[in-house]
Parts: structure tokens; sequence; C-alpha cells
């Protein structure tokens, strides 16, 4: 019979020695996380293709418009763009970022569900408030990217082919960076919160997704047929549930666009103030029901 023989390794284990960063730098790595998650970094090759395509769908068309406006002037900035606006720009880009929303919100919160992640954040010095500010903190990060490059890029193109000069035509248009911060804020408002709703309840990220892209435009397709249907009590109010069309009636209103244009909540007399109410009283409730949520989870 053999004795049984046995090895002691000594591995060289060190306890971590390094800064603890604490809650603090907890939310930051969770931030940060989320922004890899969405764009895909770090992550295998088909996680990166969506986000990078719709980033290019944002930002490509704004290159092409300033391309075009030097071109219509005859290589000579005198002659303004024809072809958008920030006002303008603000249709295309909200339709981006309200494909990017339906994909990214579940990619951030429903995978640390499946995946049982969320011991391991319960673990550090992370309250469940906290994981959600910072998955939404990263959601709109990458969501400004969205909105604002595109606008970035306009703003320099147009102030480069202006007549009055590169420096002037910046200060002159000093007055649109305010405009475009806020419109850019009540797309994020709009969108974010119920999209981040939608994710804390399903189980997976198709179905979420598919349920943002699908009942967002019901809700705002039920809301026209409402104010058309005058025969209906109150028939006007269908009118606020066009969720997807509120951010549009604001920023019409913050470019002083006026309110005359083919929007649900315009057409049912709403003012862009009751679109702007809206959007605040459901984001607030979106990410308060959230919170809860995630409170009795981890």
């Amino acid at each position: 019979m053999t004795e049984p023989t046995g090895a002691v390794y000594d591995l060289g284990y060190v306890p971590y020695d390094g800064p603890r960063t604490g809650r603090r730098g907890a939310i930051q790595a969770t931030v940060r996380d989320g922004v890899q998650r969405v764009l895909g970094i770090r992550r295998r090759p088909r996680k990166k293709i969506l986000p990078w395509v719709l980033i290019a769908l944002a930002i490509t068309p704004a290159i092409v418009f300033v391309g075009f406006a030097f071109l219509s002037s005859n290589f000579s900035p005198d002659v303004e763009s024809p072809f958008a606006s920030h006002a303008d720009y603000f249709t295309l880009v909200g339709t981006v970022v309200f494909l990017f929303v339906a994909l990214a919100a579940p990619e951030l919160l429903i995978t640390d569900r499946t995946e049982g992640v969320l011991s391991i954040y319960s673990s550090r010095p992370l309250r469940a408030d906290d994981y959600i500010w910072a998955r939404a903190g990263g959601l709109v990060l990458v969501m400004l990217v969205f909105l604002l490059i595109p606008h970035a890029l306009m703003y320099l193109g147009f102030a480069g082919l202006s007549s009055s000069g590169f420096a002037d035509s910046l200060i002159d248009d000093l007055d649109k960076i305010p405009k475009i911060l806020a419109a850019a804020a009540g797309y994020i408002a709009a969108y974010a919160p119920p999209a981040l709703l939608i994710a804390a309840f399903a189980k997976r990220k198709a179905i979420a997704a598919g349920i943002f892209l699908a009942g967002i435009p019901i809700l705002s397709g039920i809301g026209g047929a409402l104010i058309e249907a005058t025969d209906v009590p109150g028939h006007r109010y269908g009118g606020l549930l066009a969720l997807a069309e509120h951010p549009s009636h604001v920023r019409d209103w913050i470019f002083g666009r006026g309110t005359g244009r083919d929007l649900t909540p315009a057409l049912a007399g709403f003012d862009p103030w009751v679109s702007l109410a809206v959007i605040l009283g459901v984001a607030v409730v979106s990410l308060g029901i959230v919170v809860f949520r995630y409170r009795r989870l981890m």
C-alpha cells in the first residue's frame, strides 16, 4: 500500500494594498462599466455592431450637411446651409437615440439580474439607489454623445463657412448652445426613464426592447386616435399619451418654432410646458419605481 503524498505550494498571495475608493469609487466604476457595456467596449465584436452603427447614423448626416453647405457655396463660405438646422437635426438624431435607448437600457439592467451579478454589487459599499443612478448616469453619458456631437460638428462646421469669420460666427451663435443643451435634456428625460422602467421588470432583453419600441409609438397612435374621436368625452387628453412626441413639442418651444406643427400634443391644444410637465412626471415616477424595485432586490 502506497503512502499518500502531498505538496504545499506558495502561490505568493498578497493582500490588496491599493487605494480603497469606497462608495464614490464604486459608483464611478459602475458608471464606467455601463458606458463600456452599452458601447460594446471590451466585449465580443458582435456586441459592438449595433451601438457603433447607430452612432455613425447620428453623426454622419451632420458631416454630410456641412459638406453640402461647403459645396453649394462654390467653395466660399457665403451661403448658409439650406439642408439642416439644429432644431431639424433633433428629428433625425432623436429617432436614432430612441432606437439606442431601447437596446441599451435592457443591457444595463437585465444582464446583471440574469447573470446573478447584483449580489456582487451588494457586497460593495454600493446601495440600490447608487446602483440605479450609476446605471442611469452611464446611459445618459452615451445619449449625450448621440445628441451633442452632431450638433457640435454642425456648430463648428457652419461657423467655418460663415462669411463673418469663424470666431465671430461662434460668438454670434452662442445663443444656440443653451437651446441645444435644453432640447437634448428633454429627449434624455423623455426616453431614458421609461426604458429603464421596462428593463427593471422584463426578464429578457429582446422583450424589453420590443415593449419599448412598440409600446411608446402605440401610445402615441392611441393618443392621436383619441383626439380625432371628437365624440369621446375628454378626447383631447389623449394627446398626453404621445410620449414619443412630447420632446419634439418641447424642442419647437425651445427653438421658437411655434406650436403649429403636426405633433399630437399640439393638435390636442396643449402648450409645450404641458409636454414638459408630462416628461418630468413620467421620468420621476419611472425612476422612483425602478429604485423601489431594486431596493428589494439588492
